[in-house]
């Protein structure tokens, strides 16, 4: 087949009279050999009726057209045959004696086996807001209407943007993880969106972090270093600043209006609950998160499928590996659920996480797919385990002891696979874990070490390498990352401008992160652990097993060393003589010589 070179936004748009016309159609282009080969294209422009449609290939067939109230949309449903020459194809309307048309490609799909691999608990995921991690090229900090550029101010735009993610790629893969999840990066051109959750258009990445072509070659260039990147999603809203909120394609578009939505019905247990008014569902289903975000509505079957596609799209375009779907249970379940099979039958390696804010693990559990079950399911491999973070955090503050985490890692018996599950000890929505130790490390390193050698997926917020501490707000937590700006007077990008504060943590969590990948228990084994005894909730054990390796981890979070008596565990320990300590390498002789963990400290033996 021959390759077509072109450019996906600088197509023609030929309106061949004065009445019809075509501003553009969304998804811009499609791919030969989908299984999504059925396409609903959304057509914008005037006077979008009593159409009649045609490609100037016979081969391309328009199915159907749907003609809407608004006459400046059209949907137009046709077929891509699996056998199609690639090329740039011409999509023809046509309406009483007016005409006009629109470039369509129809592009190879290529043969890149790096892309779409999916993610597990083999990664390990570095979280980053792009605005406050790095700019690459402060040229594009001031682009679009609205640009906010005021480093000066923590609720502004600060300019980092992808050029400077693929900067320090060598950074984020010198300390060892596998993967990035970047908060959104599509336009939002808007106030107050630094963060990127208010989109603004759904298939164009944000003029102030780059392009669309900047980001596939941040994807490439990732997957070059052997880090896989995880796109961030948003099914169930969009933002006050999409020109769609001016000009609606349809009356039930989004749930409710301006003038007239629910405000925070964040009751999710509504969607188990068996006594609940079915009222109670609907605002919850319906509600505006903030004004400045439009519920849009699944329901409708247009929204349902524009979104089916722009999420096939992306994943095609970019060769993403996974994706976080934000707000996962807010939007409609028969949606959700049509979404997530659609791309797990078009890329059946692919990953999806589900952010599911829920702090109950029997209700968390019942969004995850059960591996193998023949029934229609949610197609969610994977979800943030936001019990376990709590957990983790309230015992972060002080307010929580180890029988309290014992207990959370107890309930995985609700979940169909909790090796599959998210964890972490906070985000990019969470007061950053410093910030709740006030200062004091040695609880983090704790938490730290539970999320990377237990069970499940870790993810770890940027900064929390270098011991960042934040504040209480969103907007405060999200601090910019030393060096990455250029008014910056140093950079912990290197050692020599990170404070010994900040290299002794940054030390801590490449060993970890080296430990996990050397050592397959400790990502993948079998899971043992022993509850901590009423008389010394402050003690936790627990092991990891593959392959004949096993690990052990202790957990003493009192305040004074203890000397541990291993009698109790002889069950993991078997016939193992040694203990060599994995951080220290130092080798304790089990029954022989005593084992003094520090106070407040978490430490790692290899069993021999």
């Amino acid at each position: 087949m021959k390759k077509i070179l072109f450019l996906l936004f600088l197509l023609p748009v030929i309106p061949l009279s004065a009445k019809l016309s075509i501003e553009k159609v969304e998804p811009p282009n499609w791919w030969v050999g989908m299984k999504w080969n059925t396409v609903q294209i959304m057509v914008y422009g005037e006077e979008l009726q009593n159409l009649q449609a045609s490609f100037d290939n016979s081969a391309i067939k328009v199915n159907k057209i749907h003609e809407v109230e608004n006459t400046d949309y059209a949907f137009i449903d046709v077929s891509i045959p699996q056998d199609l020459e690639a090329g740039n194809y011409r999509l023809t309307l046509k309406s009483g004696k007016d005409k006009a048309w629109v470039g369509f490609p129809v592009l190879d799909r290529g043969n890149n086996s790096n892309n779409h691999k999916g993610f597990s608990n083999q990664d390990i995921v570095y979280l980053i807001t792009p605005d406050r991690f790095a700019n690459g090229n402060p040229s594009n900090d001031r682009e679009l209407d609205v640009a906010e550029f005021n480093p000066g101010d923590p609720a502004s735009r600060h300019g980092g943007d992808i050029q400077g993610m693929i900067d320090h790629l060598d950074y984020v893969k010198d300390l060892g993880f596998t993967a990035i999840w970047p908060n959104p990066l599509l336009e939002n051109n808007q106030k107050g969106a630094y963060h990127g959750y208010a989109w603004t258009d759904l298939y164009k990445v944000d003029k102030r972090f780059g392009t669309n072509t900047l980001f596939k070659k941040f994807v490439q260039e990732a997957h070059a270093n052997g880090i896989k990147i995880i796109f961030d999603h948003i099914n169930n809203h969009i933002g006050i600043g999409h020109p769609w909120m001016q000009n609606l394609p349809q009356e039930d578009w989004i749930n409710g209006t301006v003038e007239n939505h629910f405000n925070d019905k964040h009751h999710m247990i509504t969607m188990r609950d068996p006594h609940r008014a079915e009222s109670t569902m609907e605002e919850f289903k319906t509600f505006w998160f903030v004004d400045a975000m439009p519920d849009v509505n699944q329901n409708n079957p247009f929204v349902s499928k524009y979104y089916i596609q722009n999420s096939i799209w992306w994943i095609e375009y970019s060769g993403v590996d996974g994706i976080r779907e934000d707000t996962y249970p807010y939007g409609f379940q028969e949606h959700s659920t049509n979404w997530a099979k659609a791309i797990k039958e078009e890329y059946p390696n692919f990953t999806i996480v589900g952010e599911t804010w829920l702090l109950e693990p029997t209700f968390l559990a019942t969004f995850q797919d059960i591996p193998g079950d023949e029934t229609e399911g949610t197609y969610l491999e994977s979800l943030m385990d936001f019990p376990l973070m709590h957990t983790l955090r309230d015992f972060i503050k002080g307010t929580a002891d180890m029988y309290e985490i014992y207990m959370s890692y107890a309930m995985d018996f609700v979940y169909p696979n909790p090796d599959n599950l998210m964890v972490m000890m906070d985000n990019h929505d969470e007061s950053r874990a410093l910030f709740i130790a006030k200062g004091n490390d040695s609880r983090v390193k704790i938490a730290l070490q539970l999320v990377m050698t237990t069970r499940g997926i870790p993810q770890l917020l940027y900064g929390t390498e270098i011991n960042m501490i934040g504040g209480s707000s969103h907007v405060l937590l999200r601090q910019d990352f030393p060096g990455g700006f250029p008014y910056h007077k140093r950079s912990a990008f290197h050692a020599e401008g990170r404070t010994s504060d900040e290299q002794q943590m940054h030390t801590y969590v490449k060993k970890l992160i080296t430990l996990r990948k050397k050592h397959n228990a400790l990502a993948d084994g079998k899971f043992i652990h022993y509850p901590p005894e009423w008389s010394n909730r402050n003690l936790y054990v627990y092991f990891k097993i593959k392959d004949g390796e096993k690990i052990m981890g202790i957990v003493n979070a009192s305040d004074s060393e203890m000397n541990v008596d291993l009698k109790p565990f002889h069950e993991c320990i078997g016939k193992s003589t040694v203990l060599e300590n994995l951080f220290t390498n130092v080798k304790t002789k089990i029954g022989k010589d005593p084992l003094i963990i520090n106070a407040e400290s978490a430490t790692l033996f290899l069993l021999k």
